[in-house]
């Protein structure tokens, strides 16, 4: 069975959360373009692939990050980006595979009912990932 995944956004946190995110996801890496979601997705458009083969955190914005429910931790990233044919957001799952790319209306925020706020849940993951952070900082 999967476990549960809570979905987490960049305005209403928790940071450390988004700060691990940028900690292990902190320099330009090769991301894996195999998904069949993906090339339906893509198919016909001039989606950014290249700069998905090599892939800069620095050059995006990170917009969710969904976690584990058990553990607190992460398990995929959505990020965003402009170019001079609109916006595009990529989401990046385990072993840094795309899960899918698509061109977004400009106002879209991802700030929908299923965003975690407040409560255990956001409490749970708000200490794993403090624990995260200053350990990979000592």
């Amino acid at each position: 069975m999967s476990p549960v995944i809570a979905r987490f956004h960049a305005e209403t946190g928790p940071e450390p959360l988004f700060v691990r995110v940028r900690q292990v996801l902190s320099s330009v890496r090769e991301l894996r373009l195999h998904g069949g979601h993906l090339a339906e997705r893509t198919v016909g458009t001039d989606a950014p692939l290249a700069d998905l083969r090599a892939f800069d955190p620095a050059a995006w914005d990170l917009i969710l990050v969904e976690a584990r429910q058990d553990t607190g931790k992460f398990v995929s990233t959505t990020w965003r980006r402009r170019y001079p044919n609109g916006e595009w957001w990529v989401v990046i799952g385990f072993g840094d595979t795309v899960r899918t790319l698509y061109q977004a209306s400009g106002n879209k925020r991802a700030l929908g009912a299923g965003i975690v706020t407040a409560g255990p849940l956001w409490d749970l993951v708000y200490q794993v990932n403090t624990s995260l952070v200053e350990a990979h900082s000592v």
